[in-house]
């Protein structure tokens, strides 16, 4: 009880009055203009090459970096960052990303009313990944006040033994339906409401990673539907169906046997049978239940994570989650092996980082080359077919 009692009530007051004396603050060259973006940071190595690619593309289009690092920053991240932000700070990991989103916020203060835009990323992805969508030209599109890069628990979700009773229509008044914290732009109409404002100072911080999500992206999600502003996503949940649509059957089979699973021990329990039952060659009736099957586990456990192939290839995503790459073996070769089709510099970035990963999970580094099926594409084409291995 004292310590459900202090996460409630005392937790934000504790971190501003003690913990916020530590907070290491620095200012960086690049102006601040009327479009911000906080990137949360967690550089247990010092800054990545991911990092910087980031940062990079924020500036690239037009929005001032203020980079915000739960942990300590080296010297060398440091200069650099002096270098290529507007601001930057290190500070005491109290609430995850959304205590280093609040501690932007309150940074910024009451400025906040005079920006046009305020996006929020995280380091939970690789982005941009080359040869896909720009997401701030999409969600600058949407001229929506709040825009997230994909939604979660917004499909009413099923048993997997019950997948083919899945009904897909994105119902924002599910009690777990929120827009995804690794990418969010806000609009003008939210930052010069003082509610928005004022609810980022009442914050309630933890360390607890549930209470993060439901206070955190659920909490701000809700804010913005229940109260009335314009809402979207520049992936829309809805249009899965249709996607599965166009995919081959043999599309269809990869997807189900590239599934990444992250750690939801339900679906682990019950993949191998689900495998072994369904194939999309077979028929137009095991066509259907491949679908449906491929659309339950998105619902169950979010599409960012379970089918990271499928968005890259059909909708240019430019995001891919990093935590599959340290949740399991099985995950971890199907994220390698997918990012094995990212060209370019930053594709060589990113399997760098994931055999690092790796490597501190002690995964193996070998794969499997000898496939079932053979994805005949070329690195940097994500609309190439998959074909079956002749």
């Amino acid at each position: 009880m004292p310590s459900l009692f202090f996460d409630r009530f005392l937790s934000t007051a504790y971190y501003d009055f003690f913990e916020r004396k530590n907070v290491v603050r620095g200012d960086g060259i690049i102006p601040r203009g009327q479009k911000v973006a906080l990137y949360l940071i967690f550089p247990k190595t010092g800054l990545l090459p991911s990092h910087k690619r980031s940062i990079e593309f924020i500036t690239e289009n037009g929005y001032a970096p203020f980079v915000i690092s739960n942990l300590p920053l080296v010297e060398v991240d440091r200069d650099y960052l002096e270098r290529h932000s507007w601001k930057f700070l290190s500070r005491p990991n109290r609430g995850y990303d959304f205590g280093g989103y609040r501690e932007g916020i309150m940074s910024i203060g009451s400025d906040i009313k005079s920006l046009e835009k305020l996006v929020f990323l995280n380091d939970s992805s690789w982005f941009p990944i080359p040869n896909t969508q720009n997401w701030f030209t999409e969600a600058d599109a949407l001229s929506a006040d709040y825009v997230s890069a994909a939604t979660s628990y917004g499909i009413k979700r099923v048993l997997l033994e019950n997948y083919q009773d899945i009904v897909w229509k994105l119902d924002t008044s599910l009690r777990n339906f929120h827009y995804c914290s690794y990418a969010i732009m806000v609009g003008r109409r939210i930052l010069q409401d003082p509610r928005y404002f004022r609810k980022w100072r009442r914050y309630v911080l933890s360390n607890n990673k549930r209470k993060v999500v439901r206070r955190g992206e659920m909490g701000m999600s809700r804010f913005a539907v229940d109260l009335g502003f314009t809402h979207s996503a520049t992936y829309d949940i809805e249009s899965l169906p249709k996607a599965l649509d166009l995919c081959s059957d043999e599309e269809l089979n990869h997807y189900l046997k590239s599934l990444i699973l992250l750690d939801d021990q339900y679906s682990i329990k019950n993949i191998d049978e689900i495998r072994g039952n369904l194939d999309a060659t077979k028929s137009i009736e095991d066509r259907k239940k491949v679908q449906l099957m491929l659309m339950t586990f998105a619902a169950r456990i979010g599409v960012s994570y379970v089918l990271p192939e499928f968005l890259y290839r059909k909708h240019q995503f430019p995001f891919v989650k990093k935590s599959p790459t340290t949740m399991s073996q099985s995950d971890s070769d199907i994220m390698y092996r997918f990012a094995t089709l990212i060209g370019g510099v930053d594709g060589e970035i990113i399997r760098d980082e994931m055999r690092d990963m790796r490597k501190s999970k002690g995964f193996s580094n070998a794969l499997d080359e000898g496939s079932e099926l053979e994805l005949v594409i070329q690195k940097g084409e994500p609309n190439a077919s998959i074909q079956e291995k002749s």
